[in-house]
């Protein structure tokens, strides 16, 4: 099974991911993950399935697909 990116990394995954998207993709993920992260404090970002975004708190809450 593969490991999950650490979470410093996936975040900088996450912020490469949204500028690379650059148009109303981008602008909605980033939307997407300010919510979760205010309804979360301590949410964790992961990095997987070959470059989907995920938020987890003791399993999977989210996926930014």
């Amino acid at each position: 099974m593969e490991k999950p990116v650490a979470v410093e990394s996936a975040s900088a995954f996450i912020d490469e991911k949204i500028k690379e998207l650059g148009d109303w993709r981008g602008k909605t993920l980033a939307k997407v993950r300010a919510i979760i992260h205010k309804a979360d404090p301590e949410i964790l970002e992961e990095w997987k399935w070959m470059g989907t975004p995920v938020w987890s708190h003791g399993g999977i809450v989210c996926t930014g697909e």
